[in-house]
């Protein structure tokens, strides 16, 4: 096997297991039994464990704009993002395992870094979903985001899911709206 595709081997089982896992589930052991490469080679590559956590988050990073792109060309949040959601799902979860790990200086600043070009790509059809401006969007869009990724799971992710969870979003967003502008008519 070249080096080359060593490397990506290494790579794509790698950020399969931390999507699935988080960092935990990155041993170089059990990497090497997955891959059925030798250790050394894990160590030729990447010298260590955090090394290989870099390696990844740029891995990450280049998917993940990927991901935005794809998200610039949808026409609405509900059905199409959602799908997309599902199609791109290693990196949904990849995102949520930084997330979630953000006590990690490297995995927050990946997830920083994701979130923001992120929300640029999505504010479009989540403010026309919100029916509001993409100013007000982008909070309401950061605090989905960090809900979802603390709700989802590798059993519960489905579109059904996301749709719901969603949809009794987006209602308790427009509820809320409603009810402050029954208070204040000038809202």
């Amino acid at each position: 096997m070249n080096k080359v595709s060593s490397y990506n081997k290494w790579i794509d089982v790698g950020y399969e297991l931390f999507s699935e896992e988080g960092h935990e589930g990155i041993q170089v052991e059990r990497l090497a039994r997955i891959t059925r490469l030798n250790k050394s080679g894990f160590y030729h590559y990447f010298g260590d464990r955090f090394i290989f956590f870099d390696h990844l988050i740029q891995h990450h990073l280049e998917k993940a704009k990927d991901f935005a792109n794809l998200t610039r060309k949808l026409k609405d949040f509900d059905p199409s993002f959602i799908q997309l959601l599902l199609d791109e799902k290693t990196i949904v979860f990849f995102e949520m395992q930084l997330n979630r790990n953000r006590n990690f200086d490297s995995f927050n600043k990946a997830h920083v870094e994701v979130s923001e070009y992120m929300a640029e790509a999505i504010l479009p059809i989540w403010s026309e979903y919100l029916d509001l401006s993409p100013k007000i969007a982008k909070g309401y869009w950061e605090f989905m985001r960090d809900s979802f990724n603390s709700r989802i799971t590798l059993k519960t992710y489905s579109f059904e899911f996301i749709r719901n969870m969603t949809a009794q979003f987006r209602a308790t967003v427009i509820g809320s709206i409603e009810k402050s502008q029954e208070f204040n008519p000038y809202l």
